[in-house]
């Protein structure tokens, strides 16, 4: 089978030859620039730290894996450019699998490990992927009788684990039995790299093609530097199958020649054990990490010190966390960005404590921004407006090319965030047009909720807005209009309808609010979903009087 060909959206000439010339885009793709990395780290320590199934190693030992694995993709006729999608926790056999397939130069299409059965089929539908690597241990075996029939594309489907499998089903073991991948493949740079998954408006979530290009730039002129600063090795809980996860977790640390640290689960107390023994540092990522730290009892000034900075982003960062951090002594700063333009805006540790808390940071290397009008004009330094943004960094286009035209603009990517800039190029984002719930870093659509919703028998309408959440940043709240005589699903009875209907669990709403109204809507029937806030801010504020 050969290469799929993406339909892609590329900068103009000038653009190009402008990444060239400041050296924001090489010819090095993801096999070569990641196999000098490793190499370079190969003795660096590789660690999972995990309550089920810890590993320690190095980046050369897992490394070998993953040429392994490469080879024996490569044996089962898996070629450059084909897409593999993988969904894997945390642990060294997700990273053998992640660096396999990148330096065999497949396309990678990780799919989060907990997603739901709908999710991954659609991912594997969206992406046309020819094999598929899944966790199958006796303790969580993987769900093979789930997999939609109607993957003409899918030949290869590989185990990890120690349940037993279907006929048909690969062990991860006999893969790498024999034979080592022994160069990095030969891609074209703007080929496709990796398939990130983002939930908008829609209710499928869309495919966004990172090219070889792009990714490199984003780890080599964006992550490192921000990275870089660090005096001690970073616990990792995001997830290799995220694009921020990637960055952090596996490809960044090889790069700066850093020590390499996964987690599987997340707990505090744990969490800041394993730092005084290990002298890691932890809390990056979505504020729910650090703010938990911050929070815990045991949590001491050593600790401060271990944690010594903090980039913070992937949900709401508020303000007093930053400043809580600063008076803590850890340097902690936030930062812009999304699976279709990674890092857009970042703080770095040399900033200003006021811009660090107060803004999402400079706009990075290489990166330009608009700030955009209701009228299609840019505004005036300082006010507000629709994030347009372009940059190095900037992905191509959705596996659905339809897609494609409302979100682009004369090669500027519309974010549907809205944002200012001041005179020194900060960036601050203040509100969203998108209709997205951003669960700790996790983005989730409202209409796929909506939809798979809907099917109840006593609900006649439903509408899900994200509210404030002081751990996870945002959840998802469902203000449902039950069937004239009935009472709104409880949360429980919910929850088991969207399990049912293969919706991840990470997803469902964790409030139901009952309105028997009609919903506020504009002159053209969409829900005004700005009015169904307020309503939820109202009724909690007069709960919290009715406590007092």
């Amino acid at each position: 089978m050969g290469m799929i060909m993406w339909t892609t959206v590329d900068p103009t000439a000038e653009v190009r030859k402008r990444y060239r010339a400041n050296g924001w885009w090489d010819d090095r793709a993801l096999p070569m620039l990641l196999h000098d990395a490793l190499t370079t780290s190969s003795g660096q320590a590789f660690r999972v730290h995990s309550r089920s199934r810890p590993f320690s190693g190095t980046v050369g030992g897992v490394t070998a894996h993953a040429r392994r694995f490469a080879a024996g993709l490569a044996r089962r006729g898996i070629a450059a450019g084909d897409p593999v999608a993988f969904n894997l926790p945390n642990s060294a056999e997700a990273a053998a699998v992640f660096y396999g397939l990148a330096l065999l130069g497949a396309t990678l299409v990780p799919v989060g490990y907990t997603a739901g059965t709908r999710e991954l089929n659609h991912a594997l539908r969206e992406s046309g992927a020819r094999a598929l690597v899944v966790w199958h241990q006796t303790d969580r075996p993987f769900a093979f009788d789930a997999l939609a029939p109607d993957l003409p594309w899918l030949e290869h489907i590989v185990a990890i684990g120690d349940a037993p499998s279907p006929a048909l089903v690969v062990d991860f073991d006999h893969v790498i039995a024999r034979g080592m991948l022994d160069e990095p493949a030969s891609v074209d740079p703007m080929q496709p790299a990796v398939i990130g998954w983002t939930s908008g408006t829609t209710g499928d979530p869309k495919g966004a093609l990172l090219s070889h290009r792009t990714l490199c730039a984003e780890v080599r002129v964006h992550m490192s530097p921000m990275m870089a600063p660090r005096s001690r090795p970073l616990a990792s809980t995001s997830p290799i199958a995220q694009v921020t996860g990637m960055l952090v977790s596996v490809l960044v640390p090889p790069l700066l020649g850093h020590e390499i640290h996964l987690l599987d689960y997340w707990d505090a107390g744990e969490v800041l054990e394993l730092m005084t023994t290990g002298s890691l540092s932890a809390g990056t990522g979505a504020p729910l990490f650090l703010a938990s730290l911050l929070d815990h009892p045991a949590c001491t000034a050593k600790h401060h010190e271990l944690i010594e900075m903090s980039s913070l982003g992937g949900a709401a960062v508020p303000d007093e966390l930053v400043l809580r951090a600063e008076r803590a002594g850890i340097v902690a700063m936030r930062g812009y960005g999304c699976t279709e333009h990674p890092s857009i805006a970042l703080g770095m540790a040399d900033d200003p404590a006021p811009k660090r808390a107060h803004t999402d940071g400079r706009l990075c290397a290489g990166v330009d921004v608009r700030i955009v009008g209701d009228d299609g004009r840019d505004v005036p330094v300082g006010g507000p407006g629709e994030i347009y943004s372009r940059g190095p960094d900037l992905f191509c286009g959705y596996t659905d090319p339809s897609l494609n035209a409302a979100v682009f603009d004369g090669g500027w990517y519309r974010t549907g965030d809205i944002g200012r800039l001041d005179d020194e190029g900060y960036l601050t984002v203040v509100d969203r047009k998108k209709d997205i719930v951003i669960r700790a870093g996790m983005n989730i659509s409202p209409a796929e909720i909506e939809a798979a919703m809907t099917s109840m028998l006593d609900i006649a309408d439903i509408a899900v807005i994200a509210v404030p959440d002081a751990r996870t940043g945002e959840r998802a709240c469902a203000f449902v209009r039950p069937v004239p005589g009935r009472e709104p699903p409880t949360l429980d009875r919910v929850r088991q309808h969207l399990s049912t209907a293969g919706v991840a669990k990470y997803k469902w709403p964790e409030e139901i609010c009952g309105y028997r109204d009609d919903f506020p809507r504009t002159p053209a029937g969409k829900v005004r979903k700005t009015e169904l806030r307020a309503v939820w801010a109202a009724r909690h504020e007069h709960s919290k009087e009715d406590t007092r």
